[in-house]
């Protein structure tokens, strides 16, 4: 529990910390309240702590993460954790203004995607094989609100920005004249 309490935590702690001393000309704007707010959900949550979960299915810890969820070490956790850190990356790309258009709805797609598939794991897990470890269901809570924060934030993002932030890039269709 300590290490999906500590997600939260920072990420809460240091949108609020953000939303404090922001110095941009839009400060506490709802719009740009809403986007530090996805930011900090998306780059540290998913993307920071996102990296670290990943790292703890691969790295020396591994037999300690595997046991920590209730399970045994596998090459599974080795694939589990190499997904983590994809979309962790993808994540933080989200970062990076210039990024940011075209990358936060992929980041949230696979987001929601991994997160979920997660949970629906460790809900079958819990329920149907009673593995009440603690990492397997404290893992619930972060697997679920995560993602549904984000793709709410994502959609309120969206519509109160102005339409230049989201261009597209030229069609290769050719238009008639």
């Amino acid at each position: 529990m300590p290490f999906f309490a500590a997600i939260w935590f920072t990420v809460v702690v240091g949108w609020l910390i953000h939303v404090a001393v922001d110095k941009h000309p839009d400060r506490r704007s709802k719009h740009r309240v809403v986007e530090l707010a996805l930011l900090w959900i998306m780059v540290v949550g998913a993307g920071i702590w996102g990296l670290l979960g990943g790292f703890s299915h691969i790295g020396p810890t591994s037999g300690d993460t595997a046991e920590q969820i209730g399970y045994a070490p596998s090459m599974f956790q080795w694939e589990v954790g190499w997904g983590d850190i994809a979309v962790a990356v993808l994540a933080i790309g989200c970062a990076w203004r210039r990024l940011r258009g075209t990358w936060l709805t992929a980041a949230v797609t696979a987001l929601a995607i991994s997160f979920w598939g997660d949970a629906w794991g460790h809900f079958n897990q819990w329920v149907f094989h009673d593995n009440t470890a603690p990492a397997n269901v404290w893992a619930l809570p972060s697997d679920i609100l995560m993602p549904l924060l984000a793709i709410i934030l994502l959609v309120m993002y969206r519509r109160g920005a102005p339409a230049q932030d989201f261009e597209r890039a030229p069609s290769a269709t050719p238009t008639r004249p």
